[in-house]
């Protein structure tokens, strides 16, 4: 009886150091808003850390068995829920590629060519490398 509790122990624990654990915190970096206090930017990070660790739990098993490339996937996914969540609550989060707070105007495809002169000479103060030779 005591040898099976000890193989069903031994069981268990190598269940257990199998499975690729959770992460254990974001590995970007985030910002307070603008307008946004320290202590809101707290909060918001642990809720968050919070949401990002329920959307990766449960998901391990369903991962790749190389144990590194289990992780860095759960690393990955983490930090995707995490930033989604701190965006949405008004804070400064990475992104990748050009970014301008502009907004770029529409490209038409057929550009219009600008309008021809006005007739007639141009104006008497006009500088001399203007006027047609």
């Amino acid at each position: 009886m005591k040898n099976a509790a000890s193989i069903v122990g031994v069981l268990l624990l190598s269940a257990c150091a199998s499975a690729t654990p959770p992460p254990s915190g974001p590995t970007i970096l985030v910002l307070p808003g603008t307008g946004k206090s320290f202590d809101l930017f707290r909060s918001d990070d642990q809720a968050c850390r919070g949401f990002a660790l329920s959307e990766v739990s449960g998901k391990a098993e369903q991962l790749s068995s190389d144990f590194y490339a289990a992780a860095t996937l759960m690393q990955q996914r983490y930090d995707r829920a995490f930033a989604q969540c701190m965006y949405a609550r008004g804070h400064k989060v990475p992104v990748t590629g050009p970014y301008s707070d502009r907004s770029q105007p529409a490209q038409s495809a057929a550009r219009t060519p600008p309008p021809p002169p006005p007739p007639g000479q141009p104006p008497a103060e006009a500088p001399p490398d203007y006027r047609p030779q």
